[in-house]
Parts: structure tokens; C-alpha cells; sequence
């Protein structure tokens, strides 16, 4: 895989060396930038998977999801990404002149109710927050977002940074939501949901982790006793050989999130990455993604791995409105950065 400065090198030197009246950069560049929140297992076989189908270097460069969205906000003059894939529809619809709208070549073998009709987000996988408890070390039984104010807990929690995360974001918004009430708002900001929020910091005890990844895998080393984490990483390290850890659907409702690329305005090579949006909503890459633990997909016309089943068939899912949280995202992460200094959490 690709170093951030090999990628960033080799962007600049192709660039200087080919015509900029070429939509892919010159004749001798085919290659495709893609700034990415995925996980290492996903790309490990995404990379072969597209370039043998399309001819076309992908060249991947990995962030926590929040930092590479503000990255490619940084460079929105003079990208040097081509597909943005850190987020999904709510963070692609929370700025949107960063992005062009294509319709992929699959975009009408999807449901409708999972895609955008504005295009600017190519929808194709989807996910949810969990809980995960080490079930040698809790001495509860975890069902839901209460059982996370009991004091037993306290010190023995661990959940992401919601400033940094999506994942930990969605998490956030979850909680808020399942904890909270208010129909116009959907639930989201409310009193009564930061109220339960402020009172589970107090029981997380300043167990902030800026990786996502080191929340399941300290649940299942024994450093944490429980964490909020997402149903691919829960699934990852339960199908890794953990047993003594347990992921569960909160009692309270969980929001499922639909995810995809966006192909960024103005980007070098728009036709290499129109070429990689319409692999990645394939029904062909689809079912070699579904083979990844904990990895979801939004078609209907694959059929998922028993060992990727979260309990999503019997949980409560709870409506979230995606363009209310898209357009609110920065007023509620603001609250949460608030909160977290008022309870001195230092700098996470």
C-alpha cells in the first residue's frame, strides 16, 4: 500500500509532466486517488480486485474518516485526491460544493429508498453502532445505552473521538437519538439526550481513544470492559477468533448509516474515478466485499454471510433524518467538544 507522501509525490510529478487538457492527467497517468476511512482488509482485496477489472492504479491513502474529509476540505482549490470515501451520505451532504454529481453505471439496480437522488453520494455499503463486552470481565450482561451508566462500569469503558471519528460520530448521534426525543429535530438534540450523554461521560472516565480500531480490540485484550463500537469492527474481531467478547444492537433502537464515495470537483483523473465509483457499486466487487467481516452491503441481490449477522433482523432501527443531520453535524460535535472541556476530558 501506498505512502501518503509516495501518493502525494507522484500526484505532483505526473502533474507537471502531463497535459492539463486531459481528463486522466496525460496519456501515461492511469491511476485514481482515493482518500479513505475503510479498513485494511477491505482494501487489501479492493486494490487487486479493481485494477485487474479496470486496467486503472488505485492508490489508497488512509485516515481516521473526519481528518481525511478535512483534508480534502483543505484542498478543495487544487485537490489531490480524486473519490473522497472517509463518510457517507450525511458528511458528503454537509458540503456539498466539494463534490460533482455522477450517476454510477449500477445506481438503478439499487433500492431507491438507500440511494441519492441528487448523485453526489455513491451509496453501497452500510453500517451500525454496537455495543461490545468482554464476557469474562463485565459483570453485567450489556443490552442497551443504560446499562452504560452503571457504576460498576465506571473507568471500564472505552469509546472513540466523535470530533475525529464517524464511526464514534455515529455513535454519538445514536446515543442522542435512542436517549432523546423530539420528532422535528429527529431526536437528535434534545435535552434529554445530552442529558444522558453528559452522565455517560461521567461513567466512561475520560476513556477516549483517538483510534476506532483500539476500542474492540481493547475490549477483547481485557484492558476495556465494554465499548461503543461499529458492527465491522465488532464483527472483525469476534471472526478473528475472540471469544470472549460479545457485540450487541442497543435495546434502546440503532440508526443504520448507508456509505459510498463521492468523486471530489475538480479532481485530475475524473474518468478513472467515475471508473472506480461504478466498481465499487458492481455487483461483482459487492460480493467480494461481503466476504470481509462485518462488512454490509446495500444491494438486494447479494446474500450476506451468516458470520456477518449483527442481529439487525431483530433490533429496533430508529428513523434518523440523514439531511437534518448533515446540515446539523458541526452544531452537534461543537456541543459534544463543549461538554467534553466542561468536564475537563483535556484535549480529546
Amino acid at each position: 500500500m501506498k505512502k501518503l507522501f509516495t501518493v502525494l509525490l507522484a500526484a505532483f510529478v505526473l502533474i507537471g509532466l502531463t497535459s492539463c487538457g486531459n481528463k486522466n492527467g496525460g496519456k501515461d497517468e492511469n491511476i485514481v486517488v482515493v482518500y479513505t476511512g475503510s479498513n485494511q482488509a477491505i482494501l487489501d482485496l479492493l486494490e487487486p480486485a479493481f485494477e485487474e477489472a479496470t486496467g486503472i492504479d488505485v492508490q489508497f491513502v488512509s485516515f481516521a474518516s473526519a481528518e481525511g474529509f478535512a483534508k480534502a476540505q483543505a484542498e478543495r482549490d487544487d485537490p489531490q485526491a480524486d473519490v473522497m470515501n472517509c463518510g457517507g451520505w450525511a458528511e458528503i451532504h454537509s458540503d456539498e460544493d466539494l463534490f460533482i454529481p455522477y450517476k454510477n453505471a449500477h445506481f438503478d439496480e439499487y433500492d431507491p429508498a438507500v440511494t441519492d437522488p441528487s448523485y453526489l453520494s455513491q451509496c453501497n455499503n452500510g453500517n451500525t453502532s454496537v455495543l461490545i463486552y468482554n464476557t469474562e470481565l463485565c459483570p453485567i450482561e450489556i443490552t442497551g445505552y443504560e446499562d452504560l451508566l452503571n457504576p460498576a462500569l465506571k473507568g471500564h469503558i472505552a469509546m472513540g473521538n466523535a470530533i475525529k471519528s464517524n464511526s464514534s460520530y455515529y455513535h454519538l448521534e445514536n446515543m442522542l437519538l435512542a436517549m432523546g426525543s423530539d420528532p422535528e429535530n429527529q431526536g437528535v438534540d434534545t435535552e434529554q439526550g445530552w442529558e444522558f450523554v453528559e452522565k455517560f461521560l461521567e461513567n466512561l472516565d475520560g476513556k477516549i481513544i483517538d483510534s476506532s480500531s483500539a476500542v474492540y480490540k481493547g475490549v477483547a485484550s481485557g484492558e476495556y470492559w465494554v465499548g461503543l463500537t461499529y458492527d465491522v469492527g465488532a464483527l472483525t474481531i469476534i471472526n478473528d477468533g475472540a471469544t470472549n467478547v460479545k457485540a450487541v444492537c442497543m435495546k434502546e433502537g440503532v440508526v443504520t448509516k448507508t456509505g459510498g464515495p463521492g468523486i471530489l470537483k475538480n479532481c485530475k483523473h475524473l474518468d478513472n474515478a467515475k471508473a472506480f465509483v461504478d466498481y465499487v457499486t458492481s455487483k461483482e466487487w459487492q460480493e467480494i466485499a461481503v466476504t470481509v467481516p462485518g462488512q454490509m452491503t446495500l444491494r438486494t441481490d447479494i446474500e450476506i454471510p451468516e458470520y456477518n449477522d449483527i442481529g439487525l433482523a431483530d433490533a429496533k432501527i430508529l428513523d434518523c433524518n440523514s439531511d437534518w443531520t448533515a446540515k446539523h453535524k458541526e452544531e452537534i460535535v461543537a456541543k459534544y467538544q463543549a461538554l467534553l472541556e466542561k468536564m475537563n476530558f483535556g484535549n480529546n
